[in-house]
């Protein structure tokens, strides 16, 4: 796993999470209120279009956040904005067919040496014959500090830290619903298909982290030294028939004397 660094929070009511998809100079975009903090007038936001389904993309994926992380130590936040080649560079035309892109963040932080912090970067391309085509680029950042084990004797309590980050890049294209006039769908179907996307794509990262990393790491401790003193380790059992050779080898020195 490598190491990433970790979008942070800025205490304001809603929270909500500063990365560079929200920054502006030295100020932060809250996705709830489209304000900068510290005020910013001139800031960047997203097309008309675009902020009605901003605010439609926290509220589902903020129900998505309190059902897997749950609701005292995790924040999510999501942050759309026009395509420079779609719009132009200007404001995003409203026409449901244009692309995209977004950023789907949380943070699950239970104390500073434990969180799980999930950025999703997705690419939304142009609705074409029904269907849109998703680029999705996954970066999990993960910290385990178990508790350390109860002293002995006059050692210090130790404790241990696993830490890094998973990178995945993936594509899916899906079905998208339109309404008669594209200019009347509020974007619905994006959200929906964005959505089941992030979720298939971090019950997968997950299940391979705990399978091959995590499990990994605990085989190798394991092989280094045993959890229980009285598993033998390979060290063990090679002094073990060692002792009992030289034992046997002095009872028949003494026998023949």
């Amino acid at each position: 796993m490598h190491k990433q660094r970790s979008p942070s929070l800025l205490i304001q009511h809603p929270q909500f999470l500063l990365c560079e998809h929200n920054r502006d100079g030295d100020s932060h975009r809250s996705p709830w209120s489209n304000t900068y903090f510290p005020s910013l007038d001139d800031g960047f936001r997203p097309s008309e279009r675009l902020r009605s389904l901003e605010l439609h993309a926290n509220e589902v994926f903020d129900v998505y956040r309190e059902l897997y992380y749950g609701k005292a130590t995790s924040v999510s936040s999501v942050y759309l904005w026009d395509k420079d080649e779609e719009t132009g560079g200007g404001e995003g035309k409203k026409n449901e067919s244009l692309g995209f892109a977004g950023c789907f963040l949380i943070q699950n932080r239970v104390d500073d040496g434990n969180y799980w912090n999930s950025v999703h970067v997705v690419d939304v391309g142009r609705v074409q014959k029904g269907k849109c085509q998703y680029k999705l680029t996954t970066t999990l950042l993960l910290s385990i500090t178990p508790p350390p084990p109860p002293p002995s004797g006059n050692k210090e309590r130790q404790s241990t830290n696993i830490s890094g980050s998973l990178i995945r890049h993936n594509v899916r294209e899906c079905k998208v619903s339109t309404t008669s006039s594209p200019n009347d769908d509020d974007g619905s179907s994006h959200i929906i298909n964005i959505g089941k996307f992030i979720e298939d794509v971090e019950s997968e990262m997950r299940s391979e982290m705990d399978s091959l990393y995590i499990q990994k790491t605990k085989t190798v401790v394991e092989e280094i030294r045993k959890e229980s003193p009285g598993e033998k380790t390979q060290g063990q059992e090679h002094t073990k028939v060692l002792n009992e050779a030289v034992l046997a080898m002095a009872m028949s020195r003494k026998c023949t004397t």
